[in-house]
């Protein structure tokens, strides 16, 4: 079977831009979603953000580069989150903790660098991982 052009044109085309590309466009339709289920008119946002309607036009249309900054500002303004990280946050136990209890503890990797934030008693409290 012959490839037509087009194909082979989009084969050429590197990950990196075919993601980009992708994930420019869910953020535009997961703004928009928001949008619509606040009731929120575009205008309305422009006025909450500080910004042009213009602006906020670009955004739903996937023509502009948010910034995570960007992205804060519009979750801030719609009060909903639009990017979700998917961050898994495991619970540690401490005898001095009962299981409705829970403040932070910081982990420590063996190179010293810290992995995560864990719910904890005592703040202060180093565990080397």
């Amino acid at each position: 079977m012959n490839t037509s052009f087009f194909q082979k044109f989009v084969e050429q085309i590197p990950p990196f831009t075919k993601k980009y590309v992708e994930r420019q466009g869910e953020f535009a339709v997961k703004l928009s979603e928001l949008l619509e289920s606040t009731g929120m008119t575009q205008r309305e946002l422009a006025e909450k953000l500080g910004k042009k309607e213009s602006y906020v036009s670009r955004m739903l249309a996937g023509w502009s580069n948010p910034t995570l900054k960007t992205i804060v500002e519009f979750e801030v303004a719609l009060g909903k989150d639009i990017v979700d990280f998917n961050l898994d946050v495991k619970k540690v136990q401490s005898e001095k903790t009962s299981r409705t209890e829970s403040s932070w503890k910081f982990i420590v990797q063996k190179d010293g660098m810290p992995e995560s934030y864990f719910p904890y008693n005592e703040v202060t409290e180093l565990e080397a991982a």
